[in-house]
């Protein structure tokens, strides 16, 4: 059955890459230049709500590291939850795709919609567009998006564990998704690949966390 199982597992993420590097093309021929220059031609970065919106991630970042040490802390009282297995879940996701992105973005060279960092160049403002492999630095690491990634990583943990909210943990990753889009941050492209990244963490984090024994703590004397 075990055996059965995981080879359902490799079939679907056989399924699961091609169809995300799919997407990714058709969001680089046909999608990432209109979306950006419609985002740039009505200033939309100039309304908070987009920024607002994509600072989701941030915030989930920061929480990642506090949300450790009280579920550490709880084990070591000898209290246990289970809200903290989700806890832990989506924090060791949170840091997992954190650390990911930076290799990837590395490797896959992108240039980003626009400027932001030290006359980096871009799409909306010297025309430059594209993937160029192993590039290095901060202008060209657009891909994929790292606030996608965590985004979804905790979206993917929520729909996971709770399924009557499912719908809270898509409306999660698509406000991420329409701030980065909506201010211009990131192409489609880019939100696609970081999904793709968040999904197959979360995938990991879980899998493994539903394999490992769960030693209920002694009380402490």
């Amino acid at each position: 059955m075990k055996r059965w199982n995981l080879k359902r597992i490799h079939l679907r993420w056989a399924l699961i890459f091609p169809i995300g590097v799919a997407l990714v093309a058709v969001c680089y021929v046909y999608v990432d230049v209109p979306l950006a220059r419609f985002a740039h031609r009505h200033d939309l970065r100039q309304y908070p709500i987009f920024h607002g919106l994509q600072m989701l991630s941030d915030g989930l970042v920061l929480l990642a590291p506090v949300a450790l040490l009280a579920v550490g802390w709880r084990r070591y009282r000898g209290r246990t939850a289970p809200l903290d297995r989700v806890a832990l879940q989506a924090t060791l996701g949170v840091l997992g795709v954190s650390l990911l992105k930076y290799p990837l973005k590395f490797a896959f060279g992108r240039t980003w919609p626009a400027t932001f960092y030290e006359n980096n160049p871009s799409l909306l403002y010297d025309g430059v567009y594209g993937f160029h492999l192993f590039q290095g630095g901060v202008a060209y690491s657009a891909f994929p998006s790292g606030h996608a990634a965590v985004a979804t990583v905790v979206a993917a943990v929520l729909w996971h564990s709770y399924p009557r909210y499912r719908i809270l943990a898509v409306l999660l990753w698509l406000a991420v998704a329409v701030g980065l889009l909506g201010a211009y941050y990131h192409f489609a492209g880019d939100v696609l690949g970081g999904t793709l990244l968040g999904i197959f963490v979360a995938a990991l984090v879980i899998r493994f966390s539903a394999r490992a024994p769960v030693k209920e703590p002694e009380n402490p004397v």
